[in-house]
């Protein structure tokens, strides 16, 4: 009696065992078919953006960049095993900077501009081949020197299908409503993802594409190139003497990166390169718009993520 006993209990605990293991694998699996970037739970990153001279103006008029930048990510897997949620808050900090300008009482300009953010993700696993994601991202963008309004207000999104086409390769498509290209568009989207051995290439094409080479031990040290387009949209109190109003600004940065592994949860990275197309854009209260750009000059960006751990 008591073997027949021992075995039914070592039959069911092998059972809800297994079927536990099943689970916590298909929600790796979810995040890794669904999402071809690593899932980062929190992370810290700072970027320069040094002098760069404006085009077509005199006086040697410059403009200069300084942002920071955290995140947390909570991902939640849903009963049905088949979808994780991941409900995220940001905040970013961006010191923009005008020299030598002709066009303000005082020749050079510093503005401190922030954003607070919520993002909430959705991936879904229809089957073996065929996954979604739905990104939800409402911001406040503003220098909050006055009282808020709807124009500090801006609401991002995007919606990607993505074809599992092997153990290597994904291929999807999608539109994501954007402030990447410095004002809120929607954007069509290409999603790319191939990983063989020790190459890896990322990308959600136009807006960003990733290429890296895996060296030592469990592939610790990555090593690779980096394109992607990022801009923003802030509204502010009136600037000194020409009212202006609102700053949206974008711009392509081409690098190499570097990404090195320091712990099973901790990674470091950064990368530096060119930063070109420095569009920027400006309002005033009356609705007169000025627009200009300045010339391709050195970026660099460093950070540290937390990511889960490799089973």
């Amino acid at each position: 009696m008591e073997k027949t006993l021992s075995s039914r209990f070592s039959m069911f605990k092998t059972k809800h065992l297994t079927k536990e293991g099943l689970s916590i694998c298909f929600f790796i699996l979810i995040i890794s078919n669904v999402k071809a970037q690593d899932l980062k739970l929190a992370g810290l990153q700072y970027v320069n953006y040094g002098k760069s001279e404006i085009k077509d103006t005199e006086g040697n008029q410059e403009a200069s960049f300084q942002e920071f930048g955290a995140f947390v990510n909570i991902p939640l897997r849903l009963k049905n095993n088949k979808s994780v949620i991941v409900n995220g808050l940001g905040y970013g900090f961006v010191e923009a900077s005008r020299y030598n300008s002709l066009a303000l009482s005082d020749n050079d300009l510093q503005k401190k501009l922030q954003k607070f953010y919520y993002q909430f993700t959705l991936m879904h696993q229809f089957n073996q081949k065929w996954n979604v994601l739905v990104n939800l991202k409402p911001t406040l963008a503003s220098d909050f020197e006055q009282s808020l309004s709807s124009d500090d207000f801006n609401f991002q999104s995007a919606f990607i299908a993505t074809r599992i086409i092997n153990d290597k390769f994904k291929l999807g498509a999608g539109v994501a409503n954007t402030m990447r290209l410095g004002t809120l568009r929607f954007t069509p989207v290409v999603n790319f993802y191939y990983k063989n051995n020790r190459h890896q290439l990322d990308a959600l094409l136009p807006l960003n594409l990733k290429y890296t080479y895996a060296f030592l031990h469990e592939k610790k040290l990555k090593l690779g190139l980096n394109y992607g387009i990022n801009g923003a949209d802030f509204n502010v109190a009136p600037i000194q003497d020409n009212e202006v109003d609102k700053i949206n600004y974008s711009r392509a940065n081409l690098g190499l990166l570097v990404n090195y592994q320091l712990t099973p949860s901790l990674r470091l990275k950064a990368n530096g390169g060119i930063s070109a197309r420095r569009i920027y854009h400006m309002e005033d209260v009356h609705g007169n718009e000025y627009d200009f750009d300045s010339e391709a000059a050195p970026y660099f960006n460093a950070g540290i993520v937390l990511v889960p751990p490799k089973r």
